[in-house]
């Protein structure tokens, strides 16, 4: 297996998804084996369509960065020659060139910035027309509409594709 097939695609606090690029299905059934029997790992599902592993663990038993550190492991040992690189930058699922990190931190930034302000006007909105208060409810529901233009905007290439 070359070493620019297996990427770490997703990584958050519990949970994560690397990425095989070779058809090999029963190489990712052997790492989803040895990661379920792993403590703290809560679930280790494949998709098959996607020929990936997403990896659900406690955070309180493993952190982030400990977790990341194992796989990579467990994705070396099964390769032929030395890894230079098991991509750590965030990637889309559609694309596999990975973005620069400082744009892609900036992006994830942004739009989670852009999911909470969303999260919190939506319902502040729908409360305000309950309570009579037609202006404000007018500019919570436009502060929604600016959050949910972000979300998009960042996502503009799933979206649309």
């Amino acid at each position: 297996m070359s070493t620019t097939q297996t990427r770490l695609v997703a990584s958050v606090a519990g949970r994560l998804r690397i990425r095989q690029g070779s058809a090999d299905p029963a190489q990712l059934t052997r790492w989803q084996t040895e990661v379920a029997s792993w403590p703290g790992v809560q679930s280790a599902r494949l998709n098959r369509a996607a020929l990936s592993l997403i990896v659900q663990y406690a955070t309180a038993h493993c952190s982030q960065s400990e977790m990341e550190s194992r796989i990579r492991a467990l994705c070396l040992e099964d390769e032929a020659e030395p890894v230079s690189t098991l991509a750590p930058t965030v990637a889309s699922p559609r694309r596999h060139t990975s973005l620069r990190p400082h744009k892609a931190a900036w992006r994830r930034r942004a739009n989670r910035g852009a999911k909470i302000t969303a999260m919190v006007a939506l319902p502040l909105s729908i409360a305000l027309v309950y309570a009579g208060h037609k202006r404000l409810h007018a500019a919570t529901g436009w502060l929604f509409v600016a959050a949910l233009s972000v979300h998009l905007a960042i996502h503009r290439r799933n979206v649309f594709h």
